[in-house]
């Protein structure tokens, strides 16, 4: 046996055998994340999931859901990257909730095809638990997605990623349910023996439906590439002209660290027309403001607010710029998609006392301080709009 096929070995026993070490991880990795256990009837067994909810997690609002296969091994960095890229001063990607699924036998659900193939051997030892994927998929898509939309506050927009064997399940349930998620991120798909089924269903699958809505990334490290040659070929080919895709090759990374830059990479390419610069100098107008959240809204199929931080900070920008007119519809804006905000309230209130409408700044400091009656600043000013 040659080197390189000891390596290949390895890397495909490695890729099997990597639910056993990922079974032994037992604890949710912050305490300000959840861990549900979701009893499925169609696997007979309880699977647990860890939840990673936004910081300013709102009620009034919905967030797109990204699912991690092999939740326990990305759970905690992708969250981070979440947290990381959404905040108020990157504003790269939007809020997001993380779902985690966490695995008990990867090999039976991430292969829909049952083959004993192993390294072009038959091993009915080792590749005997797979072809469990399309029961996998039923849960996910009956009981898991389900839960979590009772559950949480969640957007009609779904992102599904997967690594190794988790980038071949990933592939196929976009095969098998093309509706069940928007954006597909497939990290080092490991795709061989008869799961190739996926591969050659692939043709098919891009010529026959409709991808306008769909994005999908695709990365590799310093490995063999057949598996995503032939993915990233029949992509260039086969894809309709509007298919959002794109592929990249990490030359500094293997097959087991290439995740992390491939999930924050994923993270920018799905989201990259999200991006405002919330310390920019220049104020945008309410027309501006308005027209970007409808291409967004557009975009992603589902409709998608302004913030209601990032409202209040182009509104004091307008107010600061001697904008009042612009700032008061900027701020109506904010109030009419955030009714129970205080604090929209209250900016409206010292927009009005700007400009000398003291009745109508006394009508909106009243409305915040009975929607906050803790806003003392709010108080002070009303007093002495009264007095």
């Amino acid at each position: 046996m040659t080197v390189t096929k000891k390596i290949l070995y390895l890397i495909l026993f490695v890729i099997l055998s990597i639910d056993i070490t990922h079974a032994q991880i037992d604890t949710i990795p912050k305490n300000n994340d959840k861990a549900f256990i979701v009893n499925s009837k169609v696997l007979n067994e309880s699977r647990r999931i860890w939840i990673h909810l936004p910081s300013n997690y709102d009620l009034n609002k919905r967030y797109p859901v990204i699912y991690l296969l092999d939740g326990e091994g990305h759970f905690k960095y992708v969250s981070e990257l979440v947290d990381y890229l959404s905040s108020y001063d990157r504003n790269r990607i939007p809020e997001i909730i993380v779902v985690g699924i966490i695995n008990v036998d990867r090999t039976r659900d991430f292969t829909p095809v049952n083959s004993l193939l192993f390294n072009g051997k038959i091993d009915s030892v080792r590749m005997s638990r797979t072809g469990g994927g399309k029961k996998f998929l039923e849960f996910i898509q009956t009981e898991l997605l389900p839960f979590v939309d009772a559950k949480f506050r969640t957007a009609p927009y779904r992102i599904l990623a997967g690594h190794s064997l988790g980038g071949l399940f990933a592939l196929y349930a976009k095969e098998a349910a093309p509706d069940l998620f928007q954006s597909t991120v497939l990290m080092s798909p490991a795709i061989y023996g008869g799961n190739s089924k996926v591969l050659h269903d692939l043709k098919s699958f891009l010529a026959d439906h409709d991808h306008s809505t769909d994005k999908f990334y695709l990365t590799i490290g310093d490995e063999n590439t057949q598996t995503v040659d032939s993915i990233v070929h029949q992509l260039k080919k086969f894809a309709p002209k509007s298919t959002d895709w794109d592929f990249k090759k990490y030359k500094d990374e293997n097959h087991f660290s290439v995740t992390y830059k491939s999930m924050y990479d994923a993270l920018k390419f799905i989201y990259r027309d999200w991006f405002i610069d919330n310390y920019s100098s220049k104020a945008m107008t309410s027309k501006e403001i308005l027209a970007h959240f409808e291409k967004l809204s557009h975009e992603f199929g589902y409709t998608i607010k302004p913030g209601e931080d990032f409202m209040n900070g182009q509104g004091y920008k307008q107010l600061r710029s001697n904008n009042i007119e612009e700032a008061i519809e900027i701020f109506k804006i904010n109030i009419t998609n955030y009714p129970g905000s205080w604090n929209a309230y209250d900016s409206m209130g010292e927009a009005y006392m700007t400009v000398g409408e003291k009745k109508l700044a006394i009508k909106n400091y009243e409305k915040s301080i009975s929607l906050n009656p803790n806003n003392l600043e709010g108080k002070k000013k009303l007093e002495a709009l009264k007095n």
